[in-house]
């Protein structure tokens, strides 16, 4: 009997492991994504643009692989409470990849609406920088997740807020540069919300560290996480990202 319960033990951990490398691969595509995105839109490139948008349905379709496997694994090992926390961790985690590939897919949407317009040096600049820190931030938090790694979560966790401070920096620019007069305004409402889906998918990467936190310690974060995100406070729209119009 004992070595019965020690192999179905083996064999549901095996389960666990091949369910995390899976999520892990799914996470390296939503990156990938949100790379080709974001280049596409700041350098005109509607041929990647385009096929950002078609391969979201691989995304979507991983998606629904994954939340099958991990509804079959409580199904048929019937994992206690702990274990149980872990499944359903690796569930969000699903969805929150499944919501970085739309809001990449919405960035690809406004590369297209925006192709003919070209963006001053010193935006191009800001914004892949804005990408970058959302992009380190995904693959910061796929690190912890797949290593158990409590201490570093938090530390993703913490990140998060030069997303935030850079990201109102950059609204409060473009909103700077916005007059009747200028023929470039269109762009820059495309380029207000293309910042407000990067800053959303920074928050995305920090709901997975927050799982991975959860995931290695069997308990959520302590403390509250701060946002320093000020757009909110001009707009009026805490959400921009998940009810863009682009979707």
């Amino acid at each position: 009997m004992p070595h019965s319960s020690s192999h179905i033990v083996k064999a549901f951990d095996q389960e666990l492991d091949t369910l995390t490398n899976s999520i892990g691969a799914m996470g390296d595509f939503a990156g990938s994504q949100l790379t080709d995105a974001v280049r596409a839109l700041l350098h005109g490139d509607m041929a990647l643009a385009q096929r950002v948008i078609d391969q979201d349905r691989q995304l979507d379709a991983l998606r629904r692989d994954l939340s099958a496997s991990a509804a079959s694994v409580i199904a048929r090992r019937q994992p206690l409470a702990g274990d149980l926390d872990e499944v359903l961790a690796d569930f969000k985690i699903v969805e929150d990849l499944e919501r970085i590939g739309d809001l990449a897919k919405n960035i690809a949407k406004r590369a297209i609406a925006t192709a003919g317009i070209s963006f001053s040096d010193d935006l191009v600049q800001s914004l892949e920088k804005l990408a970058s820190l959302a992009s380190e931030q995904l693959k910061h938090a796929l690190a912890t997740f797949i290593a158990r790694d409590a201490e570093e979560a938090l530390l993703v966790r913490q990140n998060d807020e030069a997303i935030d401070e850079l990201h109102s920096v950059i609204f409060r620019d473009l909103v700077s540069r916005m007059s009747p007069e200028q023929s470039h305004v269109i762009g820059f409402v495309h380029l207000l919300f293309c910042a407000k889906n990067i800053e959303r998918i920074g928050d995305h990467a920090t709901h997975i560290a927050e799982a991975a936190y959860l995931k290695a310690t069997g308990r959520r974060p302590e403390s509250e996480r701060r946002k320093l995100d000020e757009s909110s406070m001009i707009t009026g729209d805490t959400q921009a990202g998940d009810i863009d119009s682009a979707t």
